[in-house]
């Protein structure tokens, strides 16, 4: 994965060179910059703008010129992993002999009975491996050159051999050439000599002052000096070798000679191909004797990967600054993109990646071959014709408008569905159940459908939602009817105007990913709806009206076509309406929803059935004895016998529907006078 980001990551270093040690976030602590031709008392005074106390908080723009030059000479002075530290005894965490790496409780050890600290000994030790002869020995391992017996080294001179090693001839033609040469100079053992004799001089000092500052974590301490030559070439006219390095150049000759021994992720893996150096990578994989798990155990290369040393170098540098992205969310990276936001006319596709901030490595990445930008315009319907008033109180159908982007689309399911719980990069997230509010039904609906709700909003593709949108979407508005309270929501009438504006959503984005202006529930609703209307007029039409004749007897008006309900739709549809029209007759001082739930027991259309009827017998005292509509309603539900029981999700869709839509019931028809005040579907007054 890693490998395929390189080619990214060379087009972002072209245009920004930089980007590597830009991009770094030093860890906290206190960075200190000493400079080796002075003595700790000649630069004490000089102490307050040579050091600086890093945070995680943004580091004060005042100091923004040597943040930058700690943040740089950290980023080449860190260790790649514990694992390959410089230190045997692990207690410095800096690669090159010019930094000092210790945590605090470390540095700051009291001193022994001899008056020095244990600081001492570990400074001796480090600065031991950091001599030539011990990087040596890394490289030559790098390339599996067998190590010389101690008493035969001992004959010859160690700058001689390692001059003449196969590990220099073979890096002899490489960019890597000069840091060897670098290695054997004269300039750099001299220096180490002084930093030897600087820290025998002044570190007891240093440590003092340091214990009157408070700061967490870390001191890392730099060296440098004056611009000039430790060796002037007045004095070496004949030594080539004696070339000047600059404190950068040093800097960056000791980040190549530490890293590159260190790169591969085992040194035993490594071939030779084509002439050239390959090995197993370092970053994030793991194949010692703890974890052999990534070893390939029957075929005849051991190792699942191998890198050229140049494609290492730049996955460690790729790797790094992808890291240094933000954490707990996934990041798109294009096929060929520099990391900038310049549009370019490439083949379109993108990389996945995702980066945990608690183990700090990648977490899952994925190619997707699709556009890195995801279009939707998505035209929410008003599928259950709901009416709403504005403040004049004029009444007019409700219209919930456009989702024009991705970001609405994912407030809105996240609003409806999931109680604001699907938030942010919600791959990983799994909510906490909390009673009346995201219940443990609606955490496992989460878990079940969080992959596909992702795949839709942040890679374009519906296929892994559909197959299961209409399914837990209807489980999820049926749990939050019948277990979640809503804050605001009015609790002395039956309100269930959020959740029939969650139908309406869910039947839109239905339509959307069926690719159709509605789905075949949309247009069974549609026409269920003004079907049952149709029968309900021509009720209001037909009622009895007194003609009086000469006996004084009144006669209904003949109307010879009787009004059924015809299909399993319809009479799921008006049970709905009924269900509803009858629990809002409730006396109870808080009406929820879980009113509703003796009806949803029900498994079978004979259960739906008596429990309307036992909700009639409970409330009819508070309804019209000739109440015509809701007589010919309760009727009809109980004289038909759908096919489709009600456990059958369209049966259950349906009922719901029905018990969102306005409550027809609760419309006065001409004539008629309700004895109480109610309300319908939204809640309206009567």
């Amino acid at each position: 994965m890693l490998k395929d980001l390189t080619n990214s990551y060379l087009l972002a270093k072209n245009d920004f060179p930089n980007i590597a040690f830009q991009r770094h976030k030093p860890k906290e602590g206190l960075y200190i910059r000493l400079r080796l031709d002075q003595s700790w008392d000649e630069q004490v005074s000089q102490f307050d703008s040579q050091h600086m106390i890093i945070t995680k908080e943004e580091p004060d723009p005042a100091h923004k010129e040597l943040f930058e030059w700690f943040q740089q000479k950290d980023y080449v002075s860190s260790l790649v992993s514990m694992n390959k530290a410089v230190d045997p005894g692990k207690q410095l965490h800096s690669n090159n002999p010019y930094t000092l790496y210790a945590k605090r409780d470390v540095f700051l050890a009291e001193a022994q009975a001899d008056g020095t600290t244990a600081m001492n000994t570990h400074i001796a030790r480090f600065l031991d491996k950091t001599q030539a002869s011990e990087v040596q020995k890394k490289w030559d391992e790098l390339i599996g050159t067998k190590k010389t017996s101690s008493k035969k080294a001992g004959k010859e001179s160690s700058t001689e051999t390692i001059f003449t090693s196969p590990t220099q001839q073979f890096f002899s033609g490489t960019d890597y050439a000069p840091a060897l040469e670098y290695l054997i100079s004269e300039e750099r053992r001299t220096r180490i000599a002084q930093i030897e004799q600087w820290y025998a001089t002044n570190l007891s000092a240093l440590i003092e002052h340091i214990r009157t500052i408070p700061f967490k974590n870390y001191v890392k301490i730099f060296f440098t000096s004056e611009s000039t030559s430790l060796h002037s070439i007045i004095n070496h006219p004949n030594n080539e070798s004696s070339s000047f390095y600059s404190w950068d150049e040093m800097y960056g000759y000791e980040y190549l000679l530490y890293t590159i021994p260190k790169i591969f992720n085992s040194n035993d893996y490594n071939q030779m191909v084509d002439g050239a150096l390959t090995g197993l990578p370092g970053f994030n994989m793991s194949m010692n004797s703890k974890k052999p798990y990534l070893e390939h155990k029957t075929m005849r290369v051991g190792a699942p990967v191998r890198f050229s040393l140049e494609e290492a170098l730049l996955v460690k540098e790729a790797s790094e600054w992808l890291l240094s992205q933000p954490k707990f969310r996934t990041n798109k990276f294009g096929y060929h993109t520099d990391f900038s936001k310049k549009a370019v006319d490439v083949a379109e596709g993108y990389f996945f990646v995702y980066v945990d901030g608690k183990d700090n490595e990648v977490q899952d990445f994925e190619n997707v071959p699709f556009s890195k930008k995801v279009h939707i315009n998505i035209r929410l319907k008003n599928v259950l014709g709901l009416m709403t008033k504005n403040k004049s109180g004029e009444e007019f159908v409700k219209d919930y408008g456009y989702l024009e982007n991705v970001e609405q689309l994912q407030k809105e399911i996240s609003r409806q569905f999931f109680r604001n719980r699907m938030n942010g990069d919600f791959l990983r997230d799994e909510p906490k159940a909390r009673e009346k509010d995201f219940t443990s039904v609606m955490v496992a609906l989460f878990m079940q459908s969080k992959k596909g709700f992702y795949d839709w909003i942040f890679k374009g593709t519906t296929a892994t939602i559909r197959p299961q949108f209409a399914r837990v979407t209807l489980r999820l508005i049926e749990e939050q009817l019948l277990r979640v309270e809503p804050a605001g929501q009015e609790k002395s009438r039956l309100d269930l105007r959020g959740l029939a504006d969650a139908m309406n959503v869910r039947l839109s984005l239905m339509a959307y990913l069926e690719g159709e202006e509605y789905t075949a529930m949309g247009n069974r609703l549609i026409a269920v709806s003004n079907g049952l209307k149709d029968k309900l007029d021509a009720l209001e039409k037909r009622k009895p009206k007194e003609i009086v004749d000469g006996a004084g007897q009144t006669e209904q008006t003949a109307n010879p076509d009787p009004v059924y309900v015809e299909t399993d739709d319809e009479f799921y549809y008006l049970a709905g309406q009924l269900a509803f029209y009858l629990k809002s007759q409730s006396e109870t001082q808080q009406k929820k929803g879980d009113l509703l739930g003796p009806f949803f027991i029900a498994k079978r259309s004979a259960q739906l059935k008596r429990r309307l009827e036992e909700a009639y017998h409970l409330h009819r005292h508070k309804i019209l004895l000739h109440y015509t509509k809701l007589n010919w309603a309760l009727a009809n539900v109980n004289a038909y016998q759908p096919d489709k029981e009600f456990l059958h999700e369209d049966a259950r869709e349906m009922f719901l529907a029905g018990l969102f839509s306005d409550n027809w019931f609760w419309k006065k028809g001409e004539g008629e006078k309700s004895n109480s005040e109610g309300e319908n579907g939204h809640g309206e007054k009567n």
